[in-house]
């Protein structure tokens, strides 16, 4: 067979990112030693068998994709793993050492998933979409890929499953049928040179999920019945018959009495051969099953691994978020990240506190009516107002423990005329006055807003239409300026309605153009449109509207029709979410990746996507951001899992303490800059040796940390020495000190 190069990437390890997945979904399993190794919808994860502790890899530990599909191990410890996209990795756990082989993700077939690994010496079988690929491990070479097997009309194409070499022959499953050629073959890419078998040769059915050799036979695992091969004839076992075999393994010892073979359904696993030719070993599973590793060992859907101890079965997962779904999030005021999970088949909503996650749904306090919650926002003293799908809003103390569900049974308006329970409601703002502004979603001929005052009662704030024959507008979004004014973004992923102008209110000041404390804006005042996705206030004060075709920016919110100007960079963008950071930079998320705009707007700083960051950012379509200040974590919501960028925008502090300097010592020459924390907004770091002289000068970015990167001003490295940092405030008011040591090496 012949071999090609492959196209192979070296590892990079950009250290600031991380990644967080759920790693509950498990398409196939391997085992080395004591270590079983599981691949996920959600990246990769290891379990020790022998103190139940787990490892957990993501796109900022090595991998480059995290919807895994296979997995397979060469016997000395080396990890080859499969995902949907075609990536195929390389990873030698021992060494922390990855491979990537683009081969397959870079064809242009619209589908590429890799199915399975199997190994064989030093030839890795890779089945794919595509076909059935040979791969050299020593020579990390791609030979040949079969994509076609059999003659017309039942020829069949790719959707390689599993593969055997039985009775000199090489078979392959696949999702239409089995198909076989002797290993003498000395073209086996010509497809007339394979037999094809389907229903019409004795399969029960033609989707075959695994190819079984146990004992001098092969069987079929298909999704009407286990089949065996004998006499050039397939038959369905006795008792299959409809049954779905998702997965099968050989039993690999023999004896008369043992089963030849064990069988995963989704629910069941079953033993066949031996006294009792077809036995049912146990049922009730709390999740479907998707995979067999031994008759001990299964994969799931939901609940990761099962395992069988002391006669019963017991469910292990990793730790991580129990969602993947990202769609609404946020950071209180300790640190601690909140979100939601979608509008329908929604898993309630998480937290996670830095080391810890938190899962809130129906299973654990039924008051929460259902698990679509979808959107979280930060009220008075850190509460946390979480919008949900059907029932209202439920609120959380600063702790985070749940202190009331306000739906339509206490007070909140219903959303659809003909089910009096059923509630939407959008975002959720606290005024300076203390006031929660809750948007409730209401019939077509008003939209109310519901106002949450601080002795626990509420009130409302309706505004009704002339003609409810014009297209629907909702709210579903709110912000509240300097000025006191609540603005209402009308669109979102979950909220697809026709929108019809951009709202805003305010009860206090008569601002130019409102009625009754209400006014409109359109494209026709100047909106770039009037599908509003997104608001943002940023530290000026100036008003960021995000739409599908862009930014619109109210530089004084007060006399918004004069101050309006179109941000005509992103024009082309769907803007769902905009944060400005502590430095007024402007973080902006589409379905294209994320943008990050200078303070003013004028210059686009940085784009990330999936592509450029190695998959560390884990979907393009960014459904949500949120911002630690006071660490200056970026938190990236997706519907993939949860991407987050430690930057230097953090919030500076207002008056100089003491400096921390990180590392201290510092060895030269270094991979990574020295960081000065404890700034002033605007602060200036003076270096100088102990006697006094001037060793570089630095204007730090605004924020409460700086960096240096050990150089003097002539760019070079500065001698193994004690240096004094002097920090300066903005005007030169304020004056900090501290000292660091430099080591050359």
């Amino acid at each position: 067979m012949l071999f090609s190069v492959s196209t192979i990437i070296a590892s990079a390890n950009v250290g600031e990112w991380k990644t967080y997945t759920a790693k509950r979904e498990i398409r196939d399993l391997t085992v080395v030693g004591d270590i079983l190794w599981a691949v996920t919808n959600g990246g990769l994860f290891s379990y020790r068998m022998s103190d139940g502790s787990f490892a957990e890899y993501t796109t900022s530990d090595g991998l480059r994709t995290i919807d895994l599909t296979a997995i397979t191990s060469d016997g000395q410890g080396t990890l080859w793993i499969g995902a949907s996209n075609g990536f195929l990795h390389r990873f030698r756990p021992a060494l922390n050492d990855w491979l990537y082989i683009t081969d397959i993700f870079l064809k242009p077939n619209p589908q590429k998933r890799i199915n399975g690994l199997q190994i064989h010496g030093d030839t890795l079988f890779v089945l794919s979409d595509i076909g059935l690929s040979i791969f050299s491990t020593s020579r990390l070479e791609f030979g040949d890929t079969y994509t076609r097997f059999g003659t017309q009309p039942n020829q069949i194409a790719g959707n390689i499953t599993s593969v055997q070499l039985f009775n000199a022959k090489v078979w392959v499953g696949t999702r239409q049928g089995i198909a076989t050629t002797p290993l003498s073959n000395s073209n086996p890419s010509v497809p007339e040179s394979w037999q094809v078998y389907k229903v019409s040769n004795g399969l029960p059915s033609d989707n075959i999920s695994a190819l079984v050799k146990a004992f001098d036979t092969l069987y079929a695992a298909t999704s009407q019945g286990l089949a065996v091969y004998n006499d050039s004839l397939w038959t369905t076992i006795t008792g299959t018959s409809g049954l779905n075999t998702v997965d099968a393994i050989p039993n690999p010892q023999f004896c008369f009495d043992c089963p030849v073979l064990y069988f995963i359904t989704q629910a069941e696993i079953w033993a066949y051969g031996g006294n009792n030719p077809l036995a049912l070993i146990a049922t009730g599973f709390t999740s479907n099953l998707t995979t067999i590793l031994t008759d001990t060992i299964l994969g799931s859907e939901k609940d990761a691994l099962f395992l069988s101890k002391s006669g019963s079965w017991v469910s292990a997962v990793p730790p991580g978020p129990p969602s993947n779904k990202f769609v609404g999030i946020t950071v209180d005021e300790q640190g601690v990240v909140w979100s939601g999970t979608g509008s329908g088949n929604g898993d309630g909503f998480m937290s996670f506190d830095g080391t810890m996650w938190k899962s809130y749904t129906i299973a654990q306090d039924p008051r929460l009516g259902n698990n679509n919650y979808y959107k979280v926002s930060i009220g008075k003293d850190n509460a946390k107002w979480v919008s949900n799908w059907g029932n209202g809003v439920a609120l959380l103390d600063d702790q985070g423990s749940l202190r009331n569900v306000f739906n339509a049974a206490n007070g909140l308006l219903p959303t659809v005329q003909n089910d009096t329970s059923f509630v939407v409601v959008g975002g959720v703002a606290v005024d300076q006055n203390g006031v929660t502004w809750i948007t409730n979603r209401t019939p077509p001929d008003s939209i109310a807003v519901v106002l949450y005052h601080l002795d626990s009662s509420l009130s409302y704030n309706v505004r009704f239409f002339q003609n409810i024959r014009d297209p629907l507008t909702v709210f579903t979004d709110i912000v509240i300026d300097y000025n006191g004014t609540k603005w209402f973004a009308n669109y979102n992923r979950f909220e697809p309605e026709q929108a019809r102008a951009l709202y805003y209110f305010n009860e206090n000041v008569s601002l130019p153009g409102t009625i009754n404390g209400w006014g409109a804006l359109t494209v026709n005042e100047g909106l770039t449109s009037n599908q509003v996705w997104s608001l943002a206030v940023d530290r000026e004060g100036d008003l960021w509207i995000g739409s599908d075709r862009g930014i619109t920016i109210i530089f004084n919110p007060a006399n918004p029709r004069i101050s309006m100007a179109a941000y005509h960079p992103l024009r082309d963008q769907v803007i769902q979410a905009i944060v400005a950071d502590p430095l007024n930079n402007k973080w902006i998320a589409t379905k294209q990746g994320v943008f990050v705009l200078s303070f003013d707007g004028t210059s686009i700083l940085e784009r990330y996507t999936v592509e450029n960051t190695n998959g560390k950012l884990l979907d393009d379509d960014v459904a949500s951001l949120a911002i630690d200040e006071r660490s200056g974590i970026v938190y990236f919501g997706t519907e993939k899992g949860l991407s987050s960028l430690t930057t230097d925008a953090t919030e500076p502090v207002r008056s100089f303490e003491q400096l921390a300097f990180t590392p201290n010592p510092y060895y030269l020459p270094s991979p990574i800059q020295l960081t000065v924390d404890g700034l002033m907004q605007g602060s200036t770091l003076k270096i100088f040796t102990v006697d006094g002289n001037l060793v570089r000068e630095i204007h730090t970015s605004g924020g409460r940390i700086g960096f240096w990167d050990g150089r003097d001003t002539q760019g070079s490295f500065v001698a193994t020495a004690v240096y004094l940092i002097v920090a300066y405030s903005e005007n030169g008011n304020q004056v900090a000190t501290g000292k660091v040591a430099v080591i050359r090496r």
